[in-house]
């Protein structure tokens, strides 16, 4: 009884909506964080080819981006269950494609399990921000959002661990089969959603560039979006490129992951704890993503692969969650169907941003070529234009709204 009271102490009171929401946020996360890691080091095991991971992350951005505004419309037509129910079953579609996948038609595998990846991922984010924005009050965000981290830790340790002992003793194909209970589990937890969707049609009425953006610091936060598209997708493709080049083994793989995640951990843990400003923390997150940058021209890939990974995934950490916590300011300007319009302008940058480095991922053969130089160097101006670009957009939101405002 004592236990179940302590329990109740520590659990956020959330409604029971936003409850099922979690759940099927955290079955999601599991099918996302496996094929993060596993699925791609499958194609890279294919034959080592930067091409083939570049060609399955474009075709599944491609495909999100495209899913996301069709999702938005059913959020409209439909309700909030009917389109993560859509992305559940992608889901699946995904797993059963690689379980049937056939060598001879590598491309054409790669590139139609890339959408369906992308259809999954593209249906869940629309669902799930118009869900956040629908079921939240403004004073449960932060609950919220510790929950889902908290979740979001223990996925990331435990997912790698136990898909590595599945696939080291059976197999990826099994394996591929096995994450269909996932798949399950995120199909009956979103029936469990209620009926809810947005009461406008998004794409009627104010959805202009002049009334979307009338509101202070928005028109500089597109840019904001679009350096930090430019760096977390290089980092997210090319800190994974790196891992594989230290071992192609998947207990290796799934090992350095679990000691990325907890030194993630540890590292949001002070960037919650010390009362730096965002300013700082941004700073701090492009002096480490630069040393990473360093240190993988200057010294040789193998002995020090790991130590770029960790620079690179603990300045992307301190990076997005700056210039992200910032931007979220801008965004809560509005009511639900302004924010839901604003995110969808917010993907016309993030997917061009995405795309530039995938498609010039393709012409990647090895790191340190012509191409991944190039590719550097953009992520790099990105990265140092974006303190100005943030600088901007909350001078102009605390112009109007008071130093300080939304934090």
């Amino acid at each position: 009884m004592m236990a179940v009271v302590w329990v109740r102490e520590r659990v956020p009171d959330l409604p029971r909506d936003v409850w099922w929401v979690i759940a099927v946020n955290a079955s999601m996360q599991a099918i996302f964080n496996f094929v993060t890691i596993f699925v791609n080091l499958y194609w890279w095991r294919q034959g080592e080819s930067i091409l083939a991971v570049s060609l399955f992350n474009l075709a599944g951005t491609v495909a999100l981006f495209a899913s996301y505004f069709l999702g938005s419309h059913y959020l409209y037509k439909r309700d909030i269950r009917f389109v993560m129910l859509l992305s559940s079953i992608f889901a699946g579609v995904t797993f059963l494609a690689l379980f049937f996948y056939v060598p001879g038609w590598r491309t054409l595998f790669t590139l139609g399990i890339g959408m369906a990846f992308g259809l999954t991922q593209g249906f869940f984010w629309a669902a799930n921000n118009s869900s956040m924005y629908t079921f939240l009050k403004s004073e449960q965000y932060a609950d919220y959002f510790s929950i889902n981290t908290v979740l979001g830790q223990a996925i990331a340790v435990a997912i790698p661990l136990i898909s590595a002992g599945i696939v080291g003793a059976a197999g990826f194909r099994l394996s591929f089969l096995i994450m269909l209970v996932f798949v399950l589990a995120a199909f009956v937890v979103s029936i469990r959603l209620p009926h809810k969707g947005l009461a406008e049609n998004l794409f009627q009425g104010r959805i202009g560039f002049r009334e979307v953006f009338a509101k202070p610091g928005t028109a500089w936060v597109m840019a904001v979006v679009m350096c930090t598209g430019l760096v977390n997708q290089f980092l997210t493709l090319f800190s994974m490129i790196y891992i594989f080049t230290v071992s192609n083994n998947v207990g290796i793989v799934a090992l350095l992951n679990i000691g990325y995640s907890f030194i993630l951990l540890a590292a949001l843990t002070w960037y919650r704890r010390a009362h730096f400003s965002q300013d700082v923390w941004l700073v701090m997150g492009i002096v480490l993503i630069l040393a990473s940058y360093g240190l993988a021209f200057l010294v040789p890939k193998n002995g020090w692969s790991t130590i770029v990974v960790l620079l690179m995934r603990v300045g992307g950490l301190y990076l997005q969650g700056a210039s992200g916590r910032q931007r979220y300011r801008v965004i809560m300007q509005g009511d639900v169907v302004w924010r839901t319009r604003f995110g969808l302008w917010m993907e016309f940058p993030f997917a061009l941003s995405r795309t530039t480095i995938l498609i010039g991922g393709l012409f990647v053969r090895t790191l340190g070529d012509a191409a991944f130089i190039v590719l550097t160097a953009i992520s790099s101006g990105a990265m140092l234009a974006l303190p100005l670009f943030t600088r901007m957009a909350i001078r102009r939101y605390e112009a109007a709204h008071g130093v300080g405002a939304g934090l």
